[in-house]
């Protein structure tokens, strides 16, 4: 039988979800820009990396790890919140990802 109420994992997910979105809103009205990564599982922001040179290295993978704290997700894809707005965050990691791209003029070094 299906209900229109949402389980209490599913709460607890939304819990987690608007704890992360007042701590972003908090932070952009002080002027700060930030992301954060979430648990593709269980929606927390308690995750931790787990990269180290074995990881990254000896066995060739080059992305890093990842683990949550809260329901002991072990994974390399991870989902982001963030407070900057989507046209600046989008052109932001672009630059990140392509720093060879970057003219000498605009270069920020």
């Amino acid at each position: 039988m299906e209900t229109d109420q949402l389980s209490p994992e599913e709460l607890q997910q939304l819990r987690r979800l608007l704890i992360v979105k007042t701590k972003l809103r908090n932070l952009k009205r002080k002027g700060i820009t930030a992301d954060i990564a979430i648990c593709p599982v269980c929606k927390s922001h308690r995750i931790v990396d787990l990269t180290s040179f074995f990881d990254l290295g000896y066995i060739g993978s080059l992305q890093p790890a990842y683990y949550c704290l809260d329901c002991g997700w072990y994974g390399r894809i991870l989902t982001i919140m963030t407070n900057r707005p989507e046209d600046d965050a989008i052109l932001e990691d672009l630059k990140d990802a392509f720093p060879s791209l970057r003219s000498p003029e605009t270069n920020d070094d």
